[in-house]
Order: C-alpha cells, then sequence, then structure tokens
C-alpha cells in the first residue's frame, strides 16, 4: 500500500541534534507515514544513534528506511537519492539538525485533502541562540502570484515547511542538480510554485528550524561562491525556456542584486580566500544594475567600496532587528 506521505531526512554529522530530530518525527500523531533517512557517509555516530531511537517505537520501524551512501555526495543528491527510495503520495523533507511539533503531518497532510492542494505550507520557527521566532508565510490567490511571490522572496523561501504534492517531485525540471549544495530549497521551489496550480496556507507553526552555525550554508568555502553563481544561471535559463525571462526580468535581477550585495558588503565572507576569486563580479553586476538598488543596499554598497566598513555593519545590525520585529 502507497504510504500518504513520505518524510525525507538526510543525515551527516548531527550526532548532537538526530535524537531529537527522530523523536519528533517518530511521535508524530498521522499515522500512515514513510520515514526515509540517508546516511550520506556521516563521520560521527549519527547513525548509531538513529537506530536506537527507532528501537523505541517498534510501530514505526516497518515504515523507516535507512540508506546508505558509499561515499559523501552533498546535500542534493542525498535528497535526489531520498526521493528516488521513497513512495508516499505527498513529501515532507526535514532537516536532521531541526524538529518539528507532533501535529504537523496530520494538519497538513488534512489540508492537502480537503483542499485538494499541490502544496501546503505553514508558519516556521526559527531557532536562534535560545530565542523562537515565528515567521510568517504567504499564499496569493492564484498561481502566477504565488510564483512571483517566491521569485521575490516575499513568502518563506524554506522547502522544509511546505507539504508537497509528489509528482512535483519527479519532474526533472524539480530535480536538484548534483553539487549544488547551496540554494538547493529555492533552486526546487521555484520550479514548484510555476508549475502548482494549487497552494494553500496552514495558519500555523510546525517546524522548527535551527540557525545551526556548523550547518553547510555556514561554511563558506570555493562551492559556496560557485554554487551560487550555478543558481542563478541554471534560474535564467529556466526563465528563458519557459518564455517568461522578460516578464520577470527586474525580478530577476532585483533576486540576483540582493545576492551580490549581501556578499559584497557582508565581512564574514572576506574570511574566505575564495571570496576574492568572485569579488569582482558581484561589484561589476552591482555596479551595472545600481539603479535597481534599495536606497539601503546604495549605502551599503558605497560603504562598504570606501572600506567604511562600521558603517555596513551598522546597516546590517539594523536591518537584522527590523527583520526579527516583523517575525514576532
Amino acid at each position: 500500500m502507497i504510504p500518504k506521505v513520505s518524510i525525507l531526512v538526510p543525515v551527516y554529522n548531527v550526532s548532537k541534534y538526530i535524537e531529537r530530530c527522530a523523536h519528533s518525527l517518530f511521535q508524530q500523531t498521522f499515522d500512515d507515514i514513510e520515514y526515509v533517512f540517508i546516511n550520506d557517509c556521516t563521520p560521527d555516530d549519527s547513525i548509531e544513534k538513529l537506530q536506537k531511537v527507532i528501537e523505541q517505537y517498534p510501530h514505526r520501524k516497518q515504515n523507516v528506511k535507512i540508506i546508505h551512501h558509499k561515499k559523501n555526495h552533498g546535500l542534493a543528491t542525498t535528497r535526489n537519492t531520498a526521493i528516488d527510495n521513497s513512495s508516499g503520495q505527498y513529501i515532507q523533507v526535514v532537516d536532521s539538525d531541526d524538529w518539528i511539533e507532533k501535529d504537523m503531518i496530520e494538519t497538513m497532510y488534512k489540508k492537502a485533502i480537503e483542499e485538494n492542494a499541490d502544496v501546503v505550507t505553514s508558519d516556521i520557527f526559527i531557532e536562534d541562540k535560545g530565542k523562537t521566532i515565528r515567521k510568517y508565510d504567504i499564499v496569493a490567490s492564484n498561481q502566477a502570484e504565488n510564483f512571483r511571490y517566491y521569485l521575490t522572496e516575499i513568502c518563506i523561501q524554506n522547502l522544509v515547511n511546505k507539504l508537497v504534492k509528489r509528482e512535483f517531485y519527479e519532474q526533472n525540471d524539480n530535480r536538484v542538480p548534483d553539487g549544488l549544495n547551496i540554494l538547493e530549497d529555492r533552486h526546487v521551489m521555484i520550479r514548484i510554485y510555476y508549475v502548482a496550480k494549487r497552494i494553500v496556507r496552514v495558519d500555523k507553526a510546525f517546524y522548527h528550524y535551527v540557525r545551526n552555525q556548523d550547518s553547510l550554508t555556514k561554511k563558506i568555502g570555493e562551492t559556496h561562491f560557485g554554487n551560487i553563481e550555478t543558481f542563478f544561471e541554471l534560474l535564467r535559463f529556466y526563465l528563458k525556456r519557459n518564455g517568461i525571462f522578460e516578464k520577470y526580468y527586474f525580478d530577476f535581477i532585483k533576486l540576483k542584486l540582493s545576492f551580490d550585495v549581501e556578499f559584497f558588503c557582508n565581512p564574514i565572507y572576506y574570511k574566505s580566500p575564495f571570496f576574492y576569486q568572485f569579488r569582482d563580479v558581484y561589484e561589476e553586476n552591482i555596479l551595472r544594475n545600481k539603479d535597481f538598488l534599495k536606497p539601503v543596499e546604495k549605502l551599503m554598497f558605497f560603504f562598504t567600496r570606501h572600506r567604511l566598513l562600521i558603517f555596513t555593519q551598522l546597516i546590517r545590525c539594523l536591518l537584522l532587528i527590523k527583520s526579527y520585529a516583523k517575525m514576532k
């Protein structure tokens, strides 16, 4: 029998978090769940800890798969392996350093069936240094507007707060290219939001997203910067192939600019020796499209170019405070 929901979990170097994550998954109030864990050659004891938790839930054990990669492939390939080894009508992705509320799957699946939805989204909890902040998602009334919301970052960009009908992951365009381990969520969801006809929202937060300093997205190396450029090259190609690049040209430029300004003006990236291979590219793109910059982006760019980084940092701090205030 085909399970109603598959939960996909990549496992790599999460010994400190995997038990909390697994308990939250196995304690779900919804019964018909398939669990697919992908061991991406984790160097620690994450799998051993996971197996011990599984033993505590004998009623779930027969519905659990642990797939072992023979070598480390990264998050993109791991997600694809999980999809290939799952069979649920709907798919929920969970990162192994996060956790979810007990009624998440039951509530989201019920909403999906009631609304005949392709995607069900919800709000999300941001766990940051002991503070829990609720971030609200937003859904438009039509397909085209939902796509623009996602492209322009009006709605939540995360994949993990969304229950998605399986067929949308099976389309080749919606798979993550191997090696794209940064912005892989956006790569998938932009394409799903373009083709999904029915997207609905549950007015509740279930998913606890941990801002983990040890996570892949915080490891700044050559592939980090390269992945960002690849993401935008693939997005440009996708928009052009579907004949909508001109329609969303300004949205695309503004999205790319926001990333270029972030990398150019954030001192944390200066610590990476690979940053300077891309710095001129960011600066050139910003100068070429400076008319599209927001006033605050213009200020940060000016201060950074003139090495007045203390003012850049001040603006960044004020923006962070403002964003947190909006989420509360």
